[in-house]
């Protein structure tokens, strides 16, 4: 029988000012995220962006030099980790190699003292939660990864934490398996309405699991929302960049009205709409116009701007087609086209026209770096 979900009910979490400082550098400067009971949240954001030590300060491997940890409207900031009652899976698996699966699984209730028939019976209830009922004779080096972290996973749930938080717990799977474990753990996160904070650097892996993510950068966060919204609409340049493949143009400001004429390096003019605006532009000021490659369609099309580029390169990746070219100033654009497409006439050095649909387009203050 799995773990049921009314047994491990998620807890909401309010994270208030959050500070941690090694010396005088911040690597969690002022976050503030409120997090719903039984929600998905994902910290995304590269090496150094304190994304890690959010996550240990809300384990309570980590103390914050300043601010709140609260969870379920207790101040959990300064409690012990082994007082939290949150569940935790790391990178590696860190099973026990000579005990049991089963005796792995039990070992966080041995160590509560729980009874031996009581514990082995929850870890069989929890080792079918993650779809390995059977295996609790075998031994670690006996299963795969994958199945080394469902291990994992049982562990961390057998004893119905209020939250659950993994440490880029994938990052060491192949892309197929890694796949399936994201799927897996969106399925146990929705059959046992647990709050999960999850960390990795990983944007498509954020974006297919979380209800939200929150993009980190030097401590601070950059934008938090739903999947779509991030991508779709990224608050800065440093999210846009970041969340997916983006063109990046720089652009002159002529005039902002009902609409925002820009004027391209190849001399073009685009009367962009004032909405494709996520920053405030001023007249004559510079802006960055930016498009996902997705958007981006060969040939021209009476309705919508026109990108003039020479062909650098043409790679097939199965599903899409990838086509590289240059801007008249050097400035290098991307497009994915569907794989099926038909580009025998096209080759490194050919000229190309790209269409961009105007609601394709987003517009951010200042210039690509």
């Amino acid at each position: 029988m799995a773990i049921k979900k009314e047994q491990a009910a998620g807890a909401s979490i309010r994270i208030s000012r959050l500070e941690k400082r090694f010396g005088s550098v911040f690597a969690v400067d002022g976050v503030d995220i409120d997090i719903s009971a039984g929600e998905f949240l994902a910290l995304l954001g590269p090496s150094g962006s304190g994304k890690t030590t959010i996550l240990m300060s809300v384990a309570g491997f980590e103390f914050p030099t300043s601010g709140s940890i609260v969870v379920d409207a207790e101040d959990l900031t300064y409690v012990p980790a082994n007082k939290r009652n949150l569940g935790m899976v790391f990178q590696n698996y860190t099973l026990f190699p000579h005990m049991s699966i089963l005796d792995n699984v039990a070992f966080p209730l041995k160590m509560r003292g729980v009874s031996k028939a009581d514990r082995y019976a929850r870890a069989e209830e929890a080792l079918a939660t993650v779809r390995l009922a059977g295996y609790g004779e075998r031994f670690p080096n006996q299963l795969s990864g994958g199945q080394q972290q469902r291990v994992a996973l049982a562990r961390a749930i057998i004893y119905r934490p209020r939250v659950l938080l993994m440490d880029e717990p994938l990052s060491a799977l192949d892309k197929n398996l890694r796949e399936d474990m994201q799927l897996e753990i969106k399925r146990l996160h929705a059959e046992l309405g647990i709050t999960v904070i999850f960390v990795t650097h990983d944007q498509s892996e954020a974006l297919t699991m979380a209800d939200r993510v929150a993009v980190l950068k030097d401590g601070k966060i950059q934008q938090i929302g739903p999947s779509r919204e991030l991508y779709e609409r990224p608050a800065n340049l440093f999210t846009a960049g970041f969340i997916g493949e983006m063109n990046f143009i720089d652009v002159n400001v002529e005039k902002v009205s009902d609409t925002i004429a820009v004027s391209l390096p190849s001399g073009e003019r685009w009367n962009v709409p004032a909405d494709a605006a996520v920053e405030s532009v001023k007249a004559g000021r510079k802006a960055v116009l930016a498009v996902r490659p997705e958007r981006l369609q060969l040939g021209g099309a009476a309705s919508e701007f026109t990108l003039q580029a020479k062909l650098a390169d043409v790679v097939y990746a199965g599903s899409a087609l990838l086509l590289i070219g240059t801007l008249p100033n050097g400035t290098e654009i991307r497009a994915r086209l569907p794989g099926a497409s038909d580009l025998s006439a096209l080759a490194p050095g050919s000229a190309a026209t790209f269409s961009v649909p105007r609601e394709a387009v987003l517009l951010y203050a200042g210039e690509t770096k």
